[in-house]
């Protein structure tokens, strides 16, 4: 068989229907999506696929927001063995995902280094790994190098390990994978579209009031990203996320030399893609001064387009003296992105406390899991069959009735 002719037959496997759960009065179960990012997508795909009408209403564009200005590493890699797990499993789901929709991912594994004052938590990090079946192989700085030609982390360098099954895509590419898919599958996908009003009544979600009209659903998802208090607010339900800004680089095209993600202290992540634009990001936001103020305060864009260019610059010159290749490449695109980001940095996946009918997803880390997330919403909200790894990341831990 083709690889071309393997890939639609995958394909068309993936957008088999499963038997329709039925909404009021036997017909389908119509459900509502807020957020066109990556995982909502999955879960209008998965949701579409699970025989629901779906509806999703996205604000401004597809992955416009912390989806496009995501880094968008697949990864298991965090300080907790249950969260591991789900992000394991999520990996999984990317394969099954990238082979039927063709979302084009690159699986070239990882390199992490930290230097003496992150060396303890990269250890902890490496620790949980050594129990997966992918357990990290320490580096030296010297093998760093060997390992990936091109790339000098440093002298100094405390801690490396690396990852063989890590992965990496273009976010944008993804989402949009996605969104084609439950199309084809019947899901309305509706920008702009903004969610004005959720009707409550009798504890029971019923409608939902968009700048484009009134919509009767028997389920409504917000997988809003740093929307999700407002969309909360309208159920008179309060949630609140930490503010995390971040800055994303995208620069003009060079030769490949690179298939991996690196990590450089938990200061700079960095990767290229396969049509050769580097991407680099700032992890911890802008640093503390007066000209960010605003940023670091609250959701707002930069002052002006010559701080946007110089923080660009920086950020490539930076990453350069550990990748050189990237030197005297410009910015391409600036991103300044605003992470969903729950209190304790765990997901929040669940029933909406106290309204039948209202579901509700947000994470930080949306592209790992947006596989196996559209998966447990829809199993969830058309099977009524509760996914055990999310019983650790209902929102009744944040959210009272």
């Amino acid at each position: 068989m083709s690889a071309t002719r393997r890939d639609f037959v995958i394909g068309a496997a993936a957008l088999a229907a499963v038997p329709v759960s039925a909404g009021a009065a036997g017909r389908r179960r119509r459900v509502g999506v807020v957020g066109g990012g990556i995982i909502g997508a999955s879960v209008a795909f998965q949701l579409a696929r699970a025989g629901a009408e779906v509806i999703l209403f996205e604000r401004e564009a597809p992955a416009a927001g912390a989806t496009r200005a995501s880094v968008a590493w697949i990864n298991p890699v965090v300080n907790d063995a249950a969260y591991m797990r789900l992000r394991l499993e999520s990996m999984r789901a990317w394969r099954e995902d990238d082979r039927a929709l063709g979302m084009n991912a690159i699986w070239g594994g990882s390199i992490s280094w930290a230097y003496p004052d992150k060396e303890e938590a990269l250890r902890a990090k490496a620790a949980v790994l050594q129990h997966t079946d992918d357990p990290p192989r320490a580096l030296t700085s010297r093998q760093i190098t060997e390992v990936s030609r091109g790339i000098h982390a440093g002298d100094d360098v405390a801690f490396a390990f690396e990852t063989r099954r890590d992965g990496h895509v273009d976010p944008v590419q993804a989402t949009r994978r996605y969104l084609a898919a439950a199309k084809k599958l019947g899901a309305r996908i509706l920008y702009p579209c903004e969610v004005e009003g959720i009707v409550v009544a009798s504890g029971r979600m019923t409608h939902v009031e968009t700048s484009r009209g009134r919509w009767a659903l028997d389920d409504i998802v917000s997988v809003a990203g740093v929307d999700t208090p407002r969309i909360m607010a309208m159920m008179d339900r309060t949630l609140e996320l930490a503010h995390k800004p971040g800055l994303v680089v995208h620069t003009e095209a060079r030769p490949v030399v690179t298939d991996k993600v690196f990590e450089a202290s938990s200061v700079i992540e960095f990767k290229q893609y396969a049509d050769g634009r580097f991407l680099t990001s700032l992890t911890g936001g802008p640093p503390e001064l007066p000209v960010h103020a605003a940023i670091r305060q609250q959701r707002a864009a930069f002052p002006d387009d010559e701080l946007r260019r110089r923080h660009g610059q920086m950020l490539i010159d930076q990453t350069a003296t550990y990748l050189p290749a990237m030197a005297d490449t410009r910015p391409a695109q600036v991103l300044l992105g605003f992470r969903p980001y729950p209190l304790d940095n765990r997901p929040i996946c669940g029933p909406v406390p106290g309204v039948v009918g209202a579901y509700v997803v947000v994470t930080h880390s949306g592209i790992t899991l947006a596989p196996i997330l559209g998966r447990y919403v829809a199993q969830e909200i058309m099977e009524k069959t509760p996914a055990a790894l999310l019983t650790p990341y209902r929102p009744s831990r944040f959210m009272k009735v």
